[in-house]
């Protein structure tokens, strides 16, 4: 593991390449990014990013300022929630509440149409989601992993959209970034029992692994998700990064184990 070397923010010492998602960039008023593994100093060292939830003191709260600051993003921290691996959604509506208020409150997706409040979720192979509305100016992010994928998280962050903001999915694009690809994805047979009941298409995002075992497929089960939620497919887009074949870029749970470091998501709405 390379050395963590933290820096002064006030002086950004730092280069941080951010990831960002095609379908996302051509919309000014929307700013977001994907953190990567590392960073680089002034001299050329490289070194970790370390991001963990909001309130956590030390290096995590500084790395998420370098990344809010290398994205554009004038705040001082991000908002994050405790991630459960479950369906709800955090509604952000209060402009006075701040990051440290809702830092343990149970969800897996952010929804808001606040200006200057980034919103992120946390990942090491589950796939992050960023979910912008063009027409009414509204943001989520959305934390998609097996369980959250399974019990349709991504569907149901756009009905929370349509029920508060009156959204239509017509005028929704959503970018999915890095996450574990179906290439490295292996689970057991249980774990496909929650897709076949969910979803009618679940053989489109399941191949046969080794040894009884299944190569399931996240990207495309959550792009069946948002289809099926009415978004066109043609507003839906994905990394091609797998987590798990770039470890040299990209934290990855399944091939470090507990201690994978994570990437941050983060999406902020600009004033129109």
């Amino acid at each position: 593991m390379n050395e963590l070397r933290v820096l002064p923010l006030g002086k950004m010492n730092v280069s941080i390449q951010l990831i960002q998602m095609d379908l996302l960039k051509g919309h000014h008023l929307l700013l977001h990014a994907v953190s990567p593994r590392n960073f680089m100093d002034r001299n050329g060292h490289r070194g970790e990013l370390y991001l963990a939830r909001t309130g956590d003191d030390g290096p995590s709260r500084l790395h998420r300022r370098w990344v809010l600051e290398s994205a554009g993003m004038q705040a001082d921290d991000v908002f994050l929630v405790r991630q459960v691996h479950g369906t709800h959604a955090l509604l952000l509506s209060d402009p006075n509440v701040v990051p440290d208020q809702v830092k343990d409150v149970q969800a897996d997706a952010i929804v808001t149409k606040l200006f200057h409040r980034p919103i992120g979720v946390l990942t090491a192979d589950c796939i992050p989601i960023v979910l912008y509305d063009f027409e009414k100016h509204r943001v989520a992010v959305i934390h998609a992993g097996r369980k959250g994928t399974a019990e349709k998280i991504f569907s149901k962050t756009v009905e929370a959209m349509k029920r508060e903001y009156g959204c239509d999915p017509r005028n929704l694009v959503a970018g999915m970034g890095p996450g574990v690809g179906n290439c490295c994805y292996e689970v057991d047979a249980s774990c496909l029992e929650p897709f076949q009941e969910q979803y009618p298409g679940w053989k489109h995002f399941v191949t046969p692994g080794t040894d009884g075992k299944y190569m399931l497929d996240l990207y495309t089960a959550n792009r069946e998700d948002g289809v099926s939620a009415g978004i066109p497919l043609r507003n839906l887009s994905r990394s091609s990064l797998c987590t798990a074949c770039h470890t040299d870029r990209l934290y990855s749970y399944r091939r470090e184990g507990s201690q994978a470091g994570r990437m941050l998501t983060v999406a902020m709405l600009l004033p129109r």
